[in-house]
Order: structure tokens, then sequence, then C-alpha cells
């Protein structure tokens, strides 16, 4: 039970559902509504083969980068021991095949398969070299985190067709350069908390390349550019008022997290920080969703 618990841990399932959603929401904000054209039978395919995959993803991930989080995070199931590495390349594979089975239910065919491989493909790219090469390897991962909601608007065009306006298209890239920019600085101030052990790993940073305060400063000006960026929805008319309501409150909390971290870019500060984040851009995806509705 102790490995099974672990091999679930080491997949970061809370990153696996909020992928998942990711590619929902971006059904959803351009339709104007829940997206209850997708047949139950490959929603449930999207949602297995999106965990399996993201699953397959970490632990490679993890395996790679088990020297650095043996100093940075002891406390994840491969450094604490509770799950071996040869079970962990197992598991990634077993989830990889698994996730690639699942894509083969889901509409359109094999475009969606297709692009699964594309997705490891470009993720893997990032856990065998983009991750030592200075900020690539930050901008690989808020691209990769971002494309879900890309992913949505085309599972939505292929049962609907292109029914949708240039706006609806421009609310979408508003809403993905929002993600993507938040994400990149959340990736960013993550690299103050693993200075020592990606030193040791031989990973750059920001933070163990050119000191923790240009870090969280480069961190703190992405989040702002992020603010910046949702203001347009409803400048534009893009976007319902209860858009308002949801995301000035979560922008008005992260320019104070932002704020917070140049004012001590320490590993406790940004810890606690990225975790914060995270609850932050759950808040956030709620946002422009609702927002999105056509009510």
């Amino acid at each position: 039970m102790d490995e099974v618990l672990a091999a679930v841990e080491a997949g970061r399932p809370v990153n696996a559902l909020m992928g998942t959603a990711a590619l929902l929401l971006g059904s959803a904000i351009v339709v104007g509504g829940i997206p209850s054209f997708i047949p139950p039978g490959n929603l449930a395919a999207i949602v297995v083969g999106g965990v399996f995959i993201v699953f397959s993803i970490m632990i490679v991930n993890d395996i790679l980068d088990l020297e650095a989080d043996r100093v940075n995070a002891p406390w994840r199931p491969l450094p604490s021991g509770r799950l071996g590495v040869r079970l962990a390349w197992r598991l990634a594979l077993t989830y990889t095949l698994l996730g690639l089975a699942a894509t083969f239910l889901i509409e359109p065919m094999p475009e969606t398969t297709f692009i699964a491989l594309w997705f490891l493909a470009l993720a893997h790219f990032y856990n065998f070299m983009g991750k030592k090469a200075l900020i690539v390897g930050n901008i690989i991962v808020a691209f990769l985190t971002a494309f879900p909601l890309v992913y949505g608007v085309f599972i939505a065009r292929h049962y609907l067709g292109p029914l949708w306006s240039s706006e609806d298209y421009l609310r979408v890239s508003i809403f993905w350069a929002m993600i993507f920019f938040s994400v990149l600085g959340r990736e960013i101030a993550k690299g103050i908390v693993d200075v020592e052990g990606d030193r040791a790993a031989g990973s750059k940073t920001i933070a163990n390349t050119y000191g923790e305060s240009k870090a969280a400063a480069l961190a703190s000006s992405l989040y702002v550019t992020s603010i910046a960026l949702s203001l347009l929805p409803p400048a534009l008319g893009l976007v319902n008022i209860w858009y308002i309501a949801i995301i000035l409150p979560v922008d008005t909390i992260v320019a104070a997290e932002a704020v917070r971290l140049i004012k001590s870019p320490a590993r406790d500060t940004a810890l606690s920080h990225k975790k914060r984040i995270l609850i932050l851009m759950l808040m956030s995806m709620i946002g422009l969703l609702v927002g999105s509705m056509k009510i």
C-alpha cells in the first residue's frame, strides 16, 4: 500500500488534474458554457489519458532530479526511498502506454495521439536536456502548462465546427498568455527554493546563476504582466461581470505575493509562495470559466 501511494504521489495528481481541467476550460471558454458536447466516453478517455501522461512525465522528471531532490525535497517518494528507481522507470513506461492507449479512444483520431506524442517529446526534452539550459526549461514548462487550453479549443472545434467569432479566439489567446506568464513566474520563483540542489545537479536557473534577488524580481515582473493581461478581457468586453468579481481579488493577492517575494527572496518565502500561487492559479481558472459564460 505504501508503494501504491508513493506511485500516485510521484505522479503529482494535483498537477495532472489541473492540466485536464485546463483542457476542459479551453473548450468551455470558447463556447461560453460547460462543454457538454463531449461524449461521456470521450470525456473519460481525455481525463484518464491526460492524468496518465502527466504522471509519466512527472515520474521521469523525479528520477532524473533524484540527486537534486535529495537536497531540495527529501520527502518526495524517490529521495525518501518509498519508491525505488527501477520501479519508478517501470511505472513511467506503464503510465505512458496507458495514457497513449487512452488517446486512441479520443476524437479526433489520429490527431489526438500525434499531439500526445508531441507533448511527451517536448516534456522529455525538458526532463533530459531543457532544464539544464538557463530559462529554456522554465519556458518549456510554462508552454506545456498552458497548452491544454489550446487543445481544449481544438477538441471543441472538432465537435462543433468553426462557430466562433474573432472575439472568442482573442479571449482564449489572452487567457493562454495569462497562464503562460504566471506559470513562468512561478517556475522562476521555484528556482529560489531549489538553488542548492539545482546547482549540484548542473541545472541552470536564474536564482543559482544571477542570484535570488534577480530571480524574485523577474518572477514578480512576469506576475505583473499576467495581471495586466487579465485586465484586457473586461476592457474589451470579452467577459461578463463575474470575471471581474473573481479575477480582481486574485490579482490583488498575486500582486501582494510579488511584493513579498521581492522584499524577501529567501528559500522559506519562495517555498510557501509557490504553494499559494498554485492555489491562486486554480482560483483564476474558475474565474476564466465563469467569466466566459454567456449569461
